[in-house]
């Protein structure tokens, strides 16, 4: 029972640093669409971003995965709510990806519809990521 304990807890370690890392890569997304005034250096650096930001998401399902496996594979409102969180940023990433393959470079307002879009999108993953960390840390203490 020992090497289970360890098992969650150095996956829940992972967890919370991969938690960590997807909220610094959205905050600095968000900071390049707000910065960058170029589109062409600034969706090379949202695209580049955006690989390290699913990669990071793909390793938080994991360790989730790990967890609930460890603990018994039970259902619970936390695991229902970090589910709906990481479908909601999933589906929202889609949408953004959809929007980015319609605007054109020359097109100066299919560029400003995919800021806007961009913006809300970052801003939303960032305070669902803190909203749903804080209830998980509140429920946890």
């Amino acid at each position: 029972m020992d090497a289970m304990n360890e098992l969650i807890s150095m996956s829940l370690t992972l967890h919370v640093v991969f938690i960590t890392s997807v909220l610094v890569l959205a905050v600095l997304s968000y900071f390049f669409v707000q910065q960058d005034k170029d589109f062409r250096g600034f969706s090379k650096r949202v695209e580049s971003l955006s690989l390290q930001y699913y990669f990071m998401f793909a390793a938080l399902f994991f360790t989730g995965l790990v967890v609930f496996g460890a603990t018994g594979l039970e259902v619970t409102w936390q695991i229902v709510m970090m589910l709906g969180a990481l479908g909601w940023i999933i589906f929202t990433s889609a949408k953004l990806h959809q929007v980015f393959k319609r605007t054109r470079e020359v097109d100066i307002e299919s560029q400003k519809l995919f800021k806007t879009y961009a913006q809300r999108k970052y801003l939303t993953d960032i305070l669902i990521i803190l909203a749903v960390s804080v209830v998980m840390y509140a429920v946890s203490v």
